[in-house]
Parts: C-alpha cells; structure tokens; sequence
C-alpha cells in the first residue's frame, strides 16, 4: 500500500509540474539585448524609432506612422525574429542582430538601422 502511495504521488507531482510549465505559455526567446528604444535617423530610408519591451510589446514610430505590436523572437543564435504590428496586414519576419549600441532588422520589404537611445 505504501508503494502504491508513493507511485500516485509522484505521478501527482510530475502532473503539477507539467502543468505549471504550460501555464507559463510561449512568449518566445527573449533577448535582453533587443528591449529599449532604437531610433533610425536617415534621409532615404526615413526617420524610425522602434521601442521592445521585455513583455514582447513593441512599438514601430514614423512620419505619418504610430502603431503598437507584439514580437517573438526563434532565438539569439538564428537571430530571426516575428513582429506583428496592428497596423500591419500580417505578421513579417526579419533576420535582426541587437548589440548594446545598434540594432539591424533586414525584412524581406523593409529595413531598419537603429541606434540605442
């Protein structure tokens, strides 16, 4: 009988735990590197400020252009990450490389070269 207590135990355990881990939910990989304010200046390509917070919100700001969004990024090593702006018809892919000082975003129809505020 004790056998059988500690099997329903530790079944009960593993249950919790399984379950505490899906509660968390999948915000994606976070890189630490990428939250703060960016800020493109440039005559061609126009003046932009993105803003990522560690909530995976973000914010896309441009001449005639104000929209909120979320973000999530595969992970550091693929350096690929999904933003979704409400102003956005859909969601776009960009390859992207964040350091302490200059964020790169490469998309398929737009670019962003963005230093740290």
């Amino acid at each position: 009988m004790k056998t059988f207590a500690r099997v329903i135990a530790v079944v009960m355990i593993v249950a919790v735990l399984a379950s505490l881990m899906t509660a968390c939910g999948d915000k994606g990989y976070m890189d630490k590197k990428l939250i703060g304010t960016w800020t493109q200046t440039d005559d061609k390509d126009g003046n932009w400020t993105w803003t990522f917070k560690d909530d995976n919100t973000c914010r896309l700001v441009g001449e005639n252009f104000d929209s909120e969004g979320t973000f999530k990024i595969e992970n550091e090593t693929t350096g690929k990450i999904h933003i979704k702006l409400k102003d956005w018809p859909e969601e776009k892919l960009f390859s992207y490389v964040a350091t302490s000082k200059v964020l790169d975003l490469e998309g398929m129809d737009s670019s962003y070269y963005c230093k740290k505020q």
